[in-house]
């Protein structure tokens, strides 16, 4: 099990900027702490790819699941949320634009609003999601 953590390089493109292994988890590990809701933008480029509304305001948080066939792929896109998404069963691809990193069932991607997209794996994938709404970036 392993956390990749998200955000753009110095060209402004969406890419791995940390990876940890989680090894044996204690009872309790937080993945990551905000320490105040946000109220700044995330210091993030607006984004080249489609712009996708989860309505979640700033300093809210969304719960979602998904349970995504062998066949399932969401294309480029980027929202005004961090995202904590975790591999519950299967495996999912989070493609970036530094390219294409494998998650299996225990992993962790934080998404920081950057482009990114999505690829099921060759079992299909179950796949939770907690959205903390940001501020949209300034253009």
């Amino acid at each position: 099990m392993r956390q990749l953590i998200t955000g753009v390089d110095e060209k402004g493109r969406s890419c791995v900027v940390a990876e940890h292994p989680l090894g044996d988890l204690p009872e309790r590990s937080p993945m990551l702490t905000t320490f105040t809701s946000p109220s700044d933008p995330m210091p993030r480029p607006p984004g080249t790819g489609e712009s996708v509304d989860l309505q979640v305001p700033p300093g809210v948080t969304k719960l979602a699941m998904a349970r995504w066939t062998s066949d399932f792929a969401y294309g480029m896109h980027h929202t005004d949320t961090i995202d904590f998404d975790t591999i519950l069963e299967g495996s999912a691809t989070l493609v970036l634009d530094d390219g294409p990193h494998l998650l299996e069932r225990g992993d962790v991607a934080v998404v920081t609003g950057v482009d990114h997209a999505w690829q099921a794996g060759p079992e299909g994938t179950t796949i939770s999601f907690v959205f903390l709404g940001t501020p949209a970036p300034r253009a």
